[in-house]
C-alpha cells in the first residue's frame, strides 16, 4: 500500500489538541495568520487521512482528528484558491465529517451527527458541496470542466479556451435556446437566421460553421443550415460549455473552431422542486417543472423529471410556434464507487416558421423607390409553411471506481431527430408589372423532409498514479458513433413570384415534386490515450487519437452508392504553469479532422477526397484568484487545409485546394463582486480564405465580424427599502463585417441592450418563502438592424425588443 508508511501519523494526530494549547502566543499567532492566507491547492482524491494531513502541514497548522474517523474514506479533489480551513472543508464533502477551527487555530474534525455535543471553541462550522465538473454551479463563475479531457479537471488546468455559460446565467439572463444563452460568449457569433428563428440554433466559432454540437459528451446528428438537427431546451441544462480549437483528439470528427458541450440536469439525492409560469411578446406563454430527489430512505435511487410547455406567435406576421418536452432521468449509486443513470427525452415542435432571407436591396439598403422590407413581413404562404419535429433521446450514464486511483465510465446515446419544413426561400429580383428591377422576387417553394440519428458509445478508463515526482491521470479510450441521415427533398423553382412590399399573403398554387433522395451514413472509431501530468507548478496534457471514418452516400433518385474509407490520427499537447496565486499561462497546439463527401473529376483520376484537416496554435493566460472570479486571455490562429473548391477546368467538379485561415485574441472575465456579477468579453477576427479557386483568394470570410464585444452586470439589493430586488442588464456589440465571401459590401456595426429585473418574494412576507418574478427584455430599446449576410439574397435582421414575465415557485 502506497500509503502504509503514513499510518503512524495518523495515530500521532490524536496528541496534537493537547500540545496546542501549550504553543506560545507568537507561534499561535502565526498559526492564525496562515489560517486566514489564501493559496493554490492542488490534491486529488486520496485516503482522507493523507489529505488532510498534507494541508496542515503545507500551512503550519495544527490538525486535530481521531484516527477511527478516517478510516475506509476518501478525500474529495482539492483544487482552486483557498484558505487551509477552505481547502479542509473541500476534502470533507461527503465523508460525512465536519470541520471547525478551535481557539488556538488548530483545524478539528468530528462527526457531524456530533455537533451539537462539541464543544471546542469553534470558530466556523461549515457544510460545502464541492464543484464538480459534470455539475450545478452557484453564480456564473464555474472552476472546473470535464468537457476538454473528459475527465474533471480545474479550468485553470485546461491548455485552451474554455467558456462555460451556467444555468444560473441562463435563467438570469432569460435564453430561450441555445443560441440566445450563448450570446455574451467571446468567439462565438449568434447572428443570422436563428438570430430571432426560434426553431433551430446554429452557432460560429473563430470563424466556422457550423460549430458541432455535444450532449453529454455525445453528438448531436446535424447535416448543418436548417432541418433535422435537433434543438435541446436549455431548461434540461446544467451548463453549457464551448471548447475552443480542434478537438478531434478526444471526439473525433469535428471544425476545427471549436465545439459546444451540452451538459444536462441530473438526480440529486437532495430534494427539490420548481415550477414556473410565464408570459411574454407576441402572446407567448410558458409552463415549466423540475423535480429531483432520492426514491428511498438510503438515498441510493434518485430520479428527475423535467417538463417544458410553450406555445405564442414569433415576431414576423402569421409565425408561430409550440413545445411539448419532458425529460425522465434516474440515478442508482448502491455505494460510493458506483452510480448508473439513465436519462430519455421526449420533445414535440410545432411552428409555423418562415426562413426569411433577405435581398440586401431592401434590408441592408433601400431599393430603388426608397423603400425597406419591413422586419415582421411574411414572404410564405400561412396556409403551406410549417415546421414539426419529432426528437428523442435515450441513454445511460455508468460510472465505477475500483479503487482509489482506477475510475471506469461508459456513456451510450441515442438520438433521433424527424422533421418537416415547408416553406420558400428567394431566388432572385424579376421585373415587376410596372418596370422596377427591384420590388419583386422569384422563389423556390420546398418541403423537406429529414431524419437523422445517431448512436454514440464511449468508455474509458481514467488512472491517477504517480511516478517518482510526477503526477499522473491517465485516459485511456474508446468510442464509436454512427450517424444516420435521410432526407427528401422536394422543390418547386418556379414558384409564385413575390413583392417583396405588399406580400398580402396571397395563397400558392404550384406543388413541390421530389427532386433529391438521400440515404447518407457515417461510421466513426476512435482509439485515444490522454495523460495530464504534473511536475510542481506544471501541467503537462498531451494526447493521440486514431480515427477510423466511413461515409456512405447513397443517392437513391439516380440508383448510385458512394463509398470512402478513412483513417486519421489526431493529437494535442499542452503545457500549464499555475502559480500559488492563481494564475495560469500556457501554450498549446490541437489537430482536428472531418471527411469530405466525392470525389474528383475522372480525368483527375477520380480520387476520393481527403478529411479536410485543421491545427491551431494557441497561447494564453488564466487568473482564478478564488471560486467567484474567472479571467481569461488568448492568443490563436488556426488553419483549415483541404477545403474544397470548385475546379476551374472541370466545372461540375471540385478539388481540395481550398484553406481558410482564423487568427484573433479573446477576452473573457466573469465575477462575483459582493453583490454584483459581471460578465465582459472582447474577441478580435482575422479570418480569410488563404487558398481558393473561386477567386477571392485573400478576402475575409463573411461569416463572423472581426470585432464583438459584450458586457453583463447585475446587482443583487439587500438594503431593506430593496432587498430582494435584482437589477441588471448588458450589451451586445458587433462589429462591421463583409456580406459575401467576394467582400463587394459591408453590413454595418450594432450594439444591442439587454436587462432584467426580478424580486424575491420572500423579502415581502416570509410567507411566500421560494416565490420569485422575473422580467427580461430583450432588445431593451427596439434597435432595428441586419444581423449578418452571408451573400447577396442571404440578408437577416436581428430580433427585435421581445419582453418575457416569469413567476415561479421553488421548495
Amino acid at each position: 500500500m502506497p500509503y502504509a508508511p503514513l499510518k503512524p501519523c495518523l495515530l500521532a494526530l490524536t496528541i496534537t489538541l493537547g500540545i496546542a494549547g501549550h504553543l506560545p502566543s507568537a507561534v499561535a499567532e502565526a498559526m492564525h495568520a496562515d489560517q486566514g492566507a489564501v493559496r493554490f491547492f492542488d490534491l486529488p482524491p486520496a485516503p482522507l487521512g493523507v489529505t488532510l494531513s498534507r494541508i496542515a502541514r503545507d500551512s503550519n497548522l495544527t490538525l486535530s482528528v481521531a484516527p477511527a474517523l478516517l478510516q475506509g474514506k476518501t478525500s474529495a479533489a482539492v483544487n482552486g484558491m483557498y484558505t487551509p480551513q477552505q481547502a479542509a472543508e473541500r476534502a470533507l464533502v461527503g465523508c460525512g465529517l465536519g470541520l471547525s477551527v478551535t481557539d488556538s487555530g488548530a483545524l478539528s474534525v468530528y462527526p457531524q451527527a456530533e455537533a451539537g455535543a462539541l464543544n471546542l471553541g469553534a470558530t466556523t462550522v461549515s457544510a460545502l458541496v464541492a464543484e464538480d465538473g459534470r455539475g450545478h454551479v452557484d453564480g456564473f463563475v464555474a472552476t472546473r470542466s470535464a468537457t476538454a479531457t473528459k475527465t474533471d479537471t480545474p479550468i485553470l488546468e485546461i491548455p485552451q479556451t474554455i467558456n462555460v455559460v451556467t444555468t444560473d446565467q441562463v435563467e438570469v439572463q432569460g435564453a430561450r435556446d441555445l443560441t440566445q444563452a450563448l450570446r455574451y460568449t467571446p468567439g462565438l457569433s449568434t447572428n443570422g437566421y436563428t438570430d430571432r428563428n426560434t426553431i433551430a440554433d446554429e452557432i460560429t466559432s473563430r470563424g466556422f460553421a457550423p460549430t458541432l454540437l455535444y450532449l453529454d459528451g455525445a453528438y448531436l446528428p446535424s447535416a448543418g443550415s436548417l432541418g433535422g438537427t435537433p434543438q435541446i431546451d436549455p431548461y434540461t441544462l446544467e451548463r453549457i460549455e464551448v471548447l475552443k480549437g480542434p478537438s478531434s483528439v478526444l471526439y473525433g470528427q469535428n471544425q476545427p473552431g471549436g465545439m459546444i458541450n451540452m451538459v444536462s440536469k441530473r438526480p440529486s439525492m437532495q430534494a427539490r422542486h420548481e415550477i414556473k409560469v410565464g408570459t411574454g411578446s407576441f402572446d407567448r406563454y410558458n409552463l415549466g417543472f423540475d423535480f429531483t430527489g432520492p426514491l428511498d430512505d438510503a438515498k441510493t435511487l434518485g430520479y428527475r423529471l423535467i417538463g417544458v410547455g410553450n406555445t405564442g406567435s414569433e415576431q414576423v406576421d402569421y409565425t408561430e410556434d409550440s413545445r411539448m418536452l419532458l425529460a425522465p432521468s434516474f440515478t442508482w449509486a448502491p455505494d460510493d464507487d458506483t452510480e448508473l443513470t439513465l436519462y430519455a427525452q421526449l420533445q414535440r415542435d410545432d411552428a409555423l416558421a418562415d426562413y426569411q432571407a433577405l435581398p440586401a436591396v431592401g434590408s441592408l439598403y433601400r431599393n430603388s423607390r426608397g423603400n425597406k422590407i419591413d422586419r415582421d413581413t411574411f414572404l410564405g404562404d400561412s396556409k403551406w409553411n410549417d415546421y414539426k419535429r419529432d426528437q428523442y433521446v435515450l441513454g445511460y450514464q455508468f460510472t465505477h471506481a475500483f479503487n482509489e486511483t482506477m475510475t471506469y465510465r461508459q456513456s451510450l446515446s441515442y438520438i433521433d431527430v424527424d422533421d418537416r419544413y415547408k416553406g420558400f426561400y428567394l431566388n432572385r429580383f424579376v421585373t415587376a408589372p410596372d418596370g422596377a428591377t427591384d420590388t419583386h422576387a422569384s422563389r423556390t417553394k420546398l418541403d423537406w423532409r429529414q431524419q437523422n440519428s445517431s448512436y454514440s458509445f464511449d468508455n474509458h478508463l481514467q488512472s491517477d498514479f504517480v511516478t517518482g515526482p510526477l503526477q499522473h491521470t491517465l485516459l485511456v479510450g474508446l468510442d464509436y458513433r454512427s450517424f444516420i441521415r435521410k432526407y427528401q427533398g422536394y422543390n418547386l423553382s418556379g414558384s409564385e413570384v413575390i413583392d417583396l412590399y405588399n406580400p398580402s399573403n396571397y395563397r400558392t398554387t404550384g406543388v413541390p415534386t421530389l427532386t433529391t433522395k438521400w440515404d447518407n451514413r457515417v461510421k466513426q472509431t476512435g482509439f485515444y490515450v490522454q495523460d495530464q501530468i504534473k511536475l510542481d507548478n506544471f501541467i503537462l496534457t498531451i494526447g493521440g487519437r486514431q480515427d477510423w471514418a466511413k461515409v456512405e452516400n447513397n443517392d437513391l433518385l439516380a440508383h448510385s452508392r458512394e463509398t470512402q474509407n478513412d483513417n486519421k490520427f489526431t493529437g494535442r499537447v499542452g503545457l500549464t504553469y499555475v502559480t500559488s496565486f492563481g494564475l495560469a499561462p500556457y501554450i498549446s497546439y490541437t489537430e482536428s479532422f472531418l471527411p469530405s463527401v466525392g470525389t474528383s473529376a475522372p480525368a483527375r483520376g477520380g480520387k476520393a477526397f481527403a478529411p479536410m484537416t485543421g491545427k491551431q496554435y494557441e497561447v494564453g493566460v488564466k487568473y482564478q484568484p478564488n471560486d467567484t472570479t474567472l479571467l481569461t486571455a488568448s492568443v490563436f490562429e488556426i488553419k483549415q487545409q483541404n477545403v474544397l473548391t470548385g475546379d476551374l477546368e472541370y466545372l461540375e467538379y471540385q478539388v481540395q485546394e481550398g484553406e481558410v485561415s482564423s487568427r484573433g485574441i479573446e477576452l473573457e472575465g466573469k465575477s462575483r463582486l459582493g453583490d454584483i456579477d459581471l460578465i465582459a468579453s472582447l474577441s478580435y477576427l482575422d479570418v480569410f480564405y488563404s487558398k481558393s479557386n473561386y477567386g477571392n483568394e485573400g478576402n475575409r470570410s463573411e461569416a463572423q465580424a472581426p470585432w464583438a464585444a459584450s458586457v453583463w452586470a447585475d446587482y443583487h439589493f439587500t438594503a431593506q427599502a430593496l432587498k430582494g430586488v435584482t437589477l441588471g442588464g448588458g450589451a451586445r456589440y458587433t462589429g462591421k463585417n463583409f456580406g459575401d465571401s467576394a467582400n463587394t459590401f459591408k453590413t454595418p456595426s450594432f450594439v444591442v441592450y439587454d436587462a432584467t429585473l426580478s424580486y424575491d418574494l420572500a423579502a415581502l412576507d416570509p410567507s411566500f418563502k421560494g416565490v420569485s418574478t422575473q422580467l427580461n427584455v430583450q432588445n431593451l430599446f427596439d434597435r432595428e438592424y441586419v444581423s449578418s449576410c452571408n451573400y447577396s439574397f442571404g440578408c437577416y435582421y436581428g430580433q427585435q425588443r421581445t419582453a418575457a414575465l416569469e413567476v415561479k415557485y421553488d421548495w
